[in-house]
This record gives structure tokens, C-alpha cells and sequence, in this order.
């Protein structure tokens, strides 16, 4: 099941950017903001073992920073924009949950896609860590 938030929000604040803005850094507190890729391509890139490493690419219809929302914590990449411009719709708590309220499957949808996520980023980072190992043991 795909999910697209603009089938539930009618009215999402959106910000523009250019290529080469961060929207946040990896350790930053969090704003407690949820964003959408409503147009341009951004690199989610972490640091690991003090290199970074470019996880992956967010396109049109695609989220992130859902953890602030959820739990407040650091952010735990940096989200650059890599394209000439980027297009992308926010949300805070307070609309989050209104969405939920209205929209349970919202919430069901949206929680079912960040385990799959989770899944996959720690699979990358592994593979990685394995990746810089081999090359600082020759």
C-alpha cells in the first residue's frame, strides 16, 4: 500500500528550497516537523565512522523527518536538496494528529512504511559499516 498524504491534507504548508539546502543535519534537535517531497530530489546522507555516506534519494511523493514528530528525537541523517529546486510540504504534531483523528489509516499506512524503512536503513548501514571495514583492514 502506497501512501500519499495529499489524499488526506488538503491544505499543507510548503516551503521552497534550492539545490544544495540542508532542511536539517544529522544530530540537529528537531523542529518537530514531518516533510513531503511535492517536487525535486533530495539525498538522505549519514555519517558513519566519520565519513558520509548517501543512503538514499527522496522524489516526489516521498517523506521524511517522521521521527520528530513521533518522538522528538534527533534527527539521525542530513537531507540535502539535489536538485535545481525542491518543493516541500510540511507538517507539525498538532495537524499531524488532527490527520490521525480523521484518517486512522493515515496513521496505519504511514506506520507499516517507516518499519519497512527502518528495515532497509539498517540493512544499508550495515552494509556499509562492513563496506569501511574491509577497507581499513586492507
Amino acid at each position: 500500500m502506497s501512501l500519499n498524504i495529499f489524499e488526506y491534507v488538503n491544505n499543507l504548508a510548503v516551503d521552497m528550497h534550492k539545490d544544495g539546502d540542508v532542511i536539517f543535519a544529522q544530530n540537529d534537535e528537531s523542529n518537530g516537523r514531518m516533510y513531503f517531497v511535492a517536487e525535486g530530489e533530495l539525498a538522505v546522507i549519514r555519517e558513519i565512522d566519520g565519513e558520509p555516506h548517501e543512503l538514499n534519494r527522496l522524489r516526489e511523493g516521498a517523506f521524511f523527518g517522521e521521527m520528530a514528530i513521533i518522538n522528538r528525537s534527533k534527527r539521525t541523517a542530513t537531507v540535502r536538496v539535489v536538485s535545481r529546486k525542491a518543493k516541500l510540504g510540511y507538517l507539525d504534531e498538532e495537524i499531524f494528529m488532527r490527520i490521525g483523528k480523521a484518517n486512522p489509516i493515515f496513521l496505519y499506512s504511514l506506520l507499516k512504511l517507516v518499519i519497512q524503512r527502518i528495515g532497509a536503513v539498517e540493512d544499508q548501514i550495515e552494509e556499509v559499516a562492513r563496506d569501511v571495514a574491509k577497507l581499513k583492514n586492507g
